[in-house]
């Protein structure tokens, strides 16, 4: 980005003095209406001041659902207390948001953030500002320095948030979920890596907020106050602006279309046009063939007839046999599946058909895999059986399975 520094710095404090303007005006009618006095709201307010916007100031604006863990920064309070009260390097956060009428534990959490916010120690350094509306959130996108987005993985199905932030110049600090997943490339923000999913909640949370910590403590904090003689972190800014690079070409409306256009519409309409040939006869024959497993397949049985090996040397092959009485369906009507997985869940799994391998002296109809798996370590593996088609429009169209 050619913009010299001083002035897309700038740039992000008039758009952080614009921000900070509404959030003043939000937080002053929420107060006055609440009874409180002039002197306390200047205590409230000390750090959002639009005059003098250089106090990193980070931003929480989305849905208060509760996987979004909007609560998870006060884990551990004392913690928080150590990094956010140095008058040195103070941190201004703020959150926004509402919650479902009927979602009790989502409004639970904003009624924890308000307590959190009217703690001594945290008394004008967290802030919550009521009425979410769309002027509040591209307010907030667009003139925070760092978006703030800790979801309980996997659960987090995009993040537009944290998207439109970044086509700002906001830094994303965000747990690897979503679209965060696929956007961060640890030169552009900053990543919160999701705890082992064998963990409990608790020790979940606990375990990703402690990461969330380090991450403020020391590199988003000291990063930030980092300044030159020209009142800036260049560092910072050179973040700011490879994050805006890295990100605007992927993430954007064009994307989107094209994404649904080869996904998905130019698939529709090809499958349109293969089960409307010859009178829709291809039609029919799909429909007779679903009414056929409909009828019989909850009388498909699997058993095992080969268990793997359990132990074996890397490279080394090991085979997986399966018998599966499937009630007059024809051996193509069904694909036998293999899944496999690392025990940790760290690695990305693979899926592997079995081949259809005569019949057993019952008269099941027998599937083999010989299988020389490419990863290693402790290896888990699920076998399963679905309805297959060729001209299925997906694979799970017919949503039914059989587990081994």
């Amino acid at each position: 980005m050619d913009m010299p520094d001083h002035m897309y710095w700038s740039m992000r404090q008039q758009q952080k003095s614009r921000m900070l303007n509404l959030v003043r005006k939000r937080v002053r009618e929420q107060h006055f209406r609440n009874q409180g006095s002039e002197a306390h709201l200047d205590r409230v307010l000390k750090l959002a001041d639009p005059s003098n916007p250089h106090v990193l100031t980070i931003g929480f604006g989305r849905r208060f659902a509760t996987y979004k863990r909007a609560t998870l920064l006060f884990d551990d309070i004392d913690w928080l207390k150590q990094i956010v009260t140095d008058d040195e390097r103070p941190v201004l956060f703020l959150f926004a948001g509402k919650a479902h009428p009927a979602d009790q534990p989502g409004k639970d959490m904003i009624k924890r953030v308000i307590e959190m916010s009217r703690m001594p120690e945290f008394e004008g350094r967290i802030l919550f500002v009521e009425g979410y509306d769309l002027r509040l959130a591209r307010r907030l996108v667009s003139g925070v320095d760092v978006w703030l987005n800790n979801p309980i993985y996997p659960m987090e199905a995009s993040g537009t948030s944290g998207m439109k932030a970044a086509f700002n110049g906001v830094i994303n600090l965000s747990v690897l979920d979503g679209w965060w997943d696929e956007g961060y490339r640890n030169d552009n923000g900053w990543a919160v890596k999701p705890a082992s999913p064998q963990l409990d909640d608790a020790r979940r949370a606990h375990e990703e907020s402690r990461a969330l910590y380090e991450l403020l403590q020391d590199r988003v904090i000291p990063l930030y106050y980092a300044r030159g003689e020209l009142g800036f972190s260049p560092e910072w800014i050179a973040l700011s602006k490879r994050s805006m690079m890295t990100l605007l070409p992927q993430f954007n409306s064009h994307r989107m279309l094209g994404d649904y256009l080869r996904r998905f519409y130019l698939p529709a309409a090809n499958q349109g046009k293969r089960i409307a040939q010859d009178n829709f006869a291809a039609a029919r024959d799909l429909a007779a063939w679903k009414e056929r497993v409909r009828k019989s397949w909850d009388a498909v049985n699997l058993r095992v007839l080969e268990a793997p090996r359990g132990s074996i040397h890397f490279g080394d092959t090991t085979r997986f046999a399966v018998a599966a009485a499937i009630d007059g369906l024809d051996p193509r009507d069904l694909v036998v599946e293999l899944l496999l997985r690392s025990g940790s869940g760290d690695a990305a799994g693979e899926s592997r058909v079995l081949h259809a391998d005569g019949k057993t002296d019952q008269g099941e109809h027998r599937y083999v895999l010989d299988l020389a798996p490419e990863l290693s370590g402790k290896l888990e593996y699920r076998l399963r059986a679905c309805p297959y088609h060729p001209a299925l429009t997906h694979r799970f169209d017919m949503g039914r399975m059989k587990w081994l």
